[in-house]
């Protein structure tokens, strides 16, 4: 009779250790956003979660480790979308050992409470950043992705604020021998390469005039481990932004991606879709055949079946709202081909602008060229497929004379479109792929006037793009 009490007790002091963490929830009902909230605490750390009114099956859920609340709008459209929404206060930790150690209870009480599932999506905003590339880095079989919004990635960076360096030595208890960067093992920015070994797959958002957490000192060490480990990331960087505001304009964006992670889909589509957007020159004018030689077509039987490639180009399109042709308004945007290609949803867009705008009756809008051209970038890189944009440099004018080549102008071409070009892909961290030498020693067989290519020379434009899509690189600005 004692061993068998001995064991029923045994028993019962398991059954309440597995269940403790749901059993001494002291919930609190609350609302967000028309949603039913519960909060509850855990070693004295507010914990939330947020319960959709139509969970997606197999309850996939966000998880937010700092600054609930702030900047929501991706929040609020996940949980439109069916996720529940979960936050654990890890705001001043700093990634410190027992917050990771009770980060992880706190996942053990939500996922057995709620029947979330296994792997959470880590959403993380400068410093809970932070937090979720080391929960991911540690517990890499528990994260589904990652999206992580000017995050901090060096713990260093804070040497630069006294305050929170002082903070981080209290918080990490390093007081008697404070590490070096390089000896710091814990730090995030030496393990990027273990959710990149993992393939949990990474949103990275990035102001890219931010001064707190720099992208060059932080989010840019992501994008290049994760590319020389071919692991999945997309990056966007927001032209003009510092570190606030978080989030996007439009939010609904991250959901295609969210939802592809959650599901196990972490691998590129096949076929991969590029869509060639463009002037004449990509429509094919001056081959002997635009439908078989124009460069996007020789581009597809050079990438093969693993891609599909679009022919968007518009003859006398320009990047100018203001553009015109015969006097008529000629800005892509305007045109079916530029809306098809948007609902092509493309995951590589080559874009090849800037010749005719060079033209004195549009380059007397010059100095609106910048805004507009930004405006195209934009309207692909926040499609759902989040693409990977490609800018390139025009192509060069055999002639300076703008008379011999329909008004366009080389020189303009050269000293002011494509320094524009180029900073553009600076503010925007998108590579370039330089057209302008392309033809480079086989001139009088590559231009079919003054301008157009000829066969051999769309397949010379075709070979640069191709080359510089299968490297994974370019340079980049």
């Amino acid at each position: 009779m004692k061993l068998r009490l001995l064991v029923l007790t045994i028993f019962s002091l398991i059954v309440m250790t597995l269940l403790g963490a749901t059993s001494e929830l002291k919930i609190k009902k609350g609302e967000w956003n028309g949603c039913e909230m519960h909060s509850f605490t855990i070693e004295g750390r507010e914990g939330i979660v947020i319960i959709p009114d139509t969970p997606l099956e197999g309850n996939p859920w966000v998880w937010r480790p700092a600054f609930f609340g702030a900047f929501p709008g991706i929040d609020e459209e996940l949980l439109k979308n069916g996720f529940h929404i979960a936050y654990y206060d890890n705001t001043y930790e700093w990634g410190r050992p027992e917050s990771i150690e009770s980060g992880q209870k706190f996942y053990e009480a939500v996922t057995r409470r709620y029947d979330l599932m296994p792997k959470a999506v880590m959403y993380g905003l400068s410093r809970g950043g932070y937090y979720s590339l080391r929960r991911a880095q540690l517990y890499p079989e528990t994260v589904a992705c990652l999206i992580l919004d000017n995050p901090l990635v060096d713990i260093f960076e804070l040497q630069r604020n006294k305050k929170w360096w002082s903070d981080v030595i209290d918080k990490w208890h390093i007081h008697e021998n404070p590490p070096m960067r390089g000896e710091f093992l814990e730090n995030a920015l030496n393990n990027l390469h273990i959710p990149a070994i993992n393939r949990i797959p990474v949103l990275l958002l990035s102001g890219d005039t931010d001064t707190i957490v720099p992208y060059e000192n932080n989010g840019r060490h992501i994008v290049e481990v994760y590319r020389r480990y071919n692991a999945p990331v997309k990056s966007i960087v927001r032209p003009g932004a510092g570190h606030h505001p978080h989030g996007l304009v439009n939010p609904a964006a991250v959901i295609p991606f969210v939802k592809s992670t959650v599901a196990g889909q972490t691998d590129e589509r096949h076929p991969v879709k590029v869509a060639c957007l463009g002037n004449s020159i990509t429509a094919g004018l001056g081959t002997s055949d635009m439908a078989t030689k124009a460069y996007p077509a020789v581009l597809q039987r050079l990438l093969g079946d693993d891609y599909e490639v679009r022919n968007f180009g518009v003859s006398g399109a320009t990047a100018l709202r203001k553009g015109t042709d015969s006097g008529r308004p000629y800005w892509y945007g305007l045109f079916g081909e530029c809306r098809a290609a948007v609902d092509f949803n493309p995951d590589i867009v080559i874009l090849k602008l800037g010749g005719n705008d060079s033209k004195g009756f549009n380059w007397q809008y010059g100095e609106e060229f910048a805004t507009d051209y930004q405006e195209l970038i934009d309207m692909f890189k926040y499609l759902p497929s989040l693409p990977k944009i490609y800018l390139c440099l025009p192509a060069k004018a055999r002639v300076d004379d703008p008379e011999k080549i329909w008004g366009i102008n080389e020189r303009v071409i050269l000293e002011e479109i494509t320094p524009i070009v180029r900073e553009a892909a600076r503010n925007n961290r998108l590579p370039t792929i330089d057209l302008h030498d392309v033809y480079d020693g086989e001139e009088s067989i590559c231009y079919s006037d003054n301008i157009h290519p000829t066969d051999r020379g769309a397949e010379l434009i075709a070979r640069r793009i191709y080359e510089v899509i299968t490297r994974g690189e370019s340079k980049r600005e």
